[in-house]
């Protein structure tokens, strides 16, 4: 057989047998959106979500008052979740969108607050603000709340990663294995 048929056989034989052992590709990442189209409004994203996946919340309204915008989510997993908002706060004496006194907080199924946005400053008439952290497995709420002086127009978005272990927990694996190894010696030769 030539070199290069048996280097591909066996790289075919290698994915075969790591396919049988339950070693897949990973899932392709998956994205919701929500889109409101008033002020005050609830939705519940129906696809529970994953390490990889994105939420995003959207709205741009042409009324005046409270803002309070609820977003249900669900977790399957474990995972690190970044989230960034940017909403228009046009000038009070302008006419665009002006939003203002914006919150953002993720309350889990208990009505704790688990986590809330940072505001980060305005640019060129864009308000910002951010938050991160970890989430486990469950049911979540995304609350946005503010206050539309003139329209309102708003953008969430928040990105869910699983998390990576840090290089000490291989190390620990390996120290471990090797503790088992050296065990299965002794008992070998003690046998």
């Amino acid at each position: 057989m030539p070199a290069f048929a048996l280097a591909r056989w066996t790289g075919a034989a290698a994915l075969a047998a790591l396919l049988t052992v339950g070693v897949s590709a990973p899932a392709a990442a998956d994205t919701e959106y929500v889109w409101y189209g008033n002020l005050i409004g609830t939705a519940t994203v129906q696809t529970p979500l994953d390490g990889g996946d994105n939420l995003f919340a959207e709205s741009f309204v042409t009324e005046r008052g409270a803002l309070n915008q609820v977003t249900t989510f669900t977790l399957s997993e474990y995972v690190d979740f970044n989230g960034l908002a940017g909403w228009i706060v046009d000038p009070p004496a302008g006419q665009g969108p002006r939003l203002i006194g914006v919150n953002l907080d993720i309350v889990d199924s208990s009505a704790n607050v688990v986590a809330g946005d940072t505001f980060t400053g305005v640019l060129g008439g864009f308000a910002h603000s951010s938050f991160l952290g970890s989430l486990g497995p469950g049911t979540y709420t995304l609350v946005a709340t503010g206050n539309a002086v003139r329209d309102g127009a708003i953008d969430i978005s928040l990105s869910f990663t699983s998390p990576i272990p840090e290089p000490a927990t291989y190390g620990m694996l390996a120290g471990g294995l090797g503790v088992l190894a050296l065990v299965a010696r002794r008992r070998r030769q003690d046998g």
